[in-house]
């Protein structure tokens, strides 16, 4: 059981054993680039704040209050990194970049707008549409990493889902390709 073996690893690693803090980032590293992801959009930074999490989460490893929730904990630790990521970056955003934006138009339409359609999600539905469709997780990773029952990422997702969907259509999506 996944949760077990969490709680040992952490105890373990606060006895001062960076191999078992190693290991819970190996579980968690993919999870935590999806989580990024969300935020973020850019694959890249993602993976970044995915390490700046673990560098976080290593020195507060000692206050966390409840070692049977380290997934829930430090997937709330991602979401913070990604959060101040975004922050840093539009204090530096210039008329330049915005115009790159407007001209970077390289990608498949169908692509570009299901991406559009999920960026127009609130952050925790997009972070379980990347979580199952991007990064493959099933519910019960879902449910380990964000701390949250199946049955909630049954409705979250049906929820989201709907959202892309009327999306799409308002957008004209659908139609053109039935």
């Amino acid at each position: 059981m996944p949760g077990k073996l969490d709680t040992m690893l952490v105890e373990v690693a606060l006895g001062g054993d960076l191999n078992s803090f190693g290991e819970l980032c190996s579980r968690y590293y993919a999870s935590m680039v999806a989580i990024a992801y969300s935020v973020l959009g850019d694959h890249q930074l993602a993976e970044d704040a995915a390490q700046e999490t673990f560098a976080r989460a290593l020195g507060n490893l000692g206050g966390l209050k409840n070692k049977t929730k380290f997934a829930p904990w430090l997937a709330a630790i991602c979401r913070n990194v990604a959060k101040d990521v975004v922050t840093n970056r539009l204090r530096r955003i210039n008329a330049e970049d915005l115009s790159e934006v407007a001209d970077g138009s390289g990608s498949d339409d169908s692509v570009r707008v299901v991406q559009q359609a999920i960026e127009q999600l609130p952050v925790p539905a997009k972070e379980l549409v990347i979580l199952r469709y991007y990064d493959g997780l099933s519910y019960e990773e879902i449910s380990t990493v964000l701390g949250i029952s199946r049955a909630a990422i049954n409705g979250r997702l049906t929820r989201a889902k709907r959202k892309i969907a009327k999306y799409l259509q308002r957008n004209g999506f659908l139609e053109n390709r039935l």
